[in-house]
């Protein structure tokens, strides 16, 4: 083998080898836990209600990504909104290493998309995350299963904070 065909051939492998290492998924610096907030929509597309009633729950969201090389289950990570404690617990739902999802305010049923994003439902009936905040920093904490709802940094792993909540625009984390 002569020098030219080596050099190629090692260049070749460090190569390699440096994508592979940027490729693996491992624990981002804003997360102390297995899934990190990534993105917010707190104020959904147009208004809220409409005579009383919901509109657009699915509209408004948070997206989380499973940071790890693992599948993890969703069920039991709180997400804790800091201007209430009526919260509840993520539904189980087994995210793939590497994955983000959608988790929706609405119902509906999870799944993955053509894309390859997941989409998880919550269930609440009306509107929960803020489209304004003036005091509360962070306005969601992600916590961990069996942490409490209690607007308290207690079992929290990822955080975001947006303030005032433009109609239908996403936030990144």
């Amino acid at each position: 083998m002569n020098l030219t065909v080596r050099t190629a051939a090692l260049a070749s492998t460090a190569l390699a080898l440096a994508l592979a290492a940027l490729a693996t998924p491992s624990q981002a610096a804003s997360t102390t836990g297995a899934l990190m907030i990534t993105q917010v929509r707190p104020n959904a597309a147009g208004a809220d209600t409409r005579d009383g009633t919901q509109l657009n729950l699915n509209g408004e969201y948070f997206v989380i990504k499973n940071v790890t090389t693992r599948t993890v289950n969703t069920s039991g990570y709180v997400p804790d909104i800091t201007t209430n404690t009526y919260g509840r617990a993520l539904p189980s739902y087994y995210l793939p290493a590497g994955a983000r999802a959608f988790v929706h305010t609405g119902s509906g049923r999870h799944y993955r998309d053509s894309s390859g994003a997941h989409h998880i439902y919550r269930g609440y009936a009306r509107h929960v995350l803020l489209n304004t905040s003036t005091a509360k920093n962070p306005d969601l904490r992600l916590k961990k299963p069996g942490s409490p709802d209690d607007n308290t940094a207690t079992g929290s792993i990822s955080t975001c904070n947006w303030n005032t909540a433009a109609d239908g625009t996403t936030y990144n984390c």
